[in-house]
């Protein structure tokens, strides 16, 4: 099953990507890089993919905005999406499940509250799935099979 699906992976982030193609070149699968939004809905209108691993934070279009485009294109609305982000590193919130890593500093209110925003914006989309940086490879690619199954 693996060789026959294409993945698109839409990433600005040369190691995250390199990563990726790596897990999914070694279990078999197919895939195509975008480096932003632009560029994913582009390589979209060329070749249908069957999944799609999508970065949130992204440069000329957001990952949010890559998503609702899709979820509003007929052609594209049922595509399975795997959303990436790294975000929770950075603002100290699970985009998961909302929770909060404690507090460091006084300037930790700031970016918590980006965080916040962020975790209610992607629950608000009703994401197929996703995964937190730093990616955990067996988990990437059982999502994947249980997505493509």
């Amino acid at each position: 099953m693996a060789g026959e699906k294409d993945i698109l992976i839409v990433d600005d982030t040369e190691e995250t990507v390199v990563f990726m193609a790596q897990i999914l070149e070694d279990h078999g699968f197919q895939f195509r890089i975008a480096k932003n939004g632009n560029e994913a809905m582009a390589a979209m209108g060329e070749k249908r993919p069957d999944l799609v691993l999508l970065d949130v934070m992204m440069p000329r279009k957001s990952g949010i905005n890559v998503f609702n485009d899709m979820k509003r294109d007929p052609q594209l609305a049922d595509i399975p999406i795997i959303i990436i982000t790294g975000a929770a590193t950075v603002t100290g919130v699970s985009l998961r499940n909302g929770t909060q890593e404690p507090k460091k500093s006084y300037g930790d209110d700031f970016v918590r509250s980006l965080g916040s925003v962020l975790y209610e914006k992607l629950k608000d989309l009703e994401v197929d799935d996703l995964l937190e940086k730093p990616i955990e490879p067996q988990l990437l690619i059982e999502k994947i099979n249980r997505l493509l199954a």
